[in-house]
């Protein structure tokens, strides 16, 4: 299976245990939930988010379950770390080249769509990571003047 990020299809379990199968991944019953949440709900939440959402439908899941599993999900390449505020691990399993947008009044982090975008001054540079964070107001927001 191949992640379409474009997609507005929901995983199922099925499709999550494909994936995670055709990368190497074991799996078990919590990694799949974690991921399940991950690409379906696309909110860039924290380890501590992740845990509380899966805790009302596992209670078992421990936190060390979660940080362990975004830990491997990190080294297999699977997920992105997201920083939009430097105190703040968020996870992202969106892994193609796109921006986050941070809501300053409501503090939800959307999805940027990055396209002609052009830089200079890096002859002769290397590049290994890129990262497009803004901060703002989002419609709702603006509209209701939270700030």
């Amino acid at each position: 299976m191949e992640l379409n990020q474009k997609s507005s299809k929901r995983w199922n379990l099925d499709d999550v245990r494909e994936y995670l199968i055709e990368r190497g991944i074991r799996v078990s019953f919590y990694r799949l939930k974690i991921f399940e949440y991950l690409i379906n709900e696309q909110t860039h939440p924290t380890a501590e988010e992740i845990f509380e959402v899966l805790k009302k439908e596992i209670p078992a899941i421990s936190h060390g379950t979660v940080y362990n599993t975004l830990k491997l999900f990190l080294d297999k390449k699977i997920v992105q770390v997201v920083n939009v505020e430097k105190n703040e691990a968020r996870y992202d399993a969106n892994l193609s080249w796109h921006g986050h947008f941070k809501c300053l009044g409501c503090g939800q982090i959307f999805d940027v769509h990055i396209e002609n975008l052009k830089l200079s001054g890096l002859d002769g540079f290397e590049i290994y990571e890129k990262h497009l964070d803004l901060k703002g107001l989002c419609p709702s927001c603006l509209k209701s003047k939270k700030i």
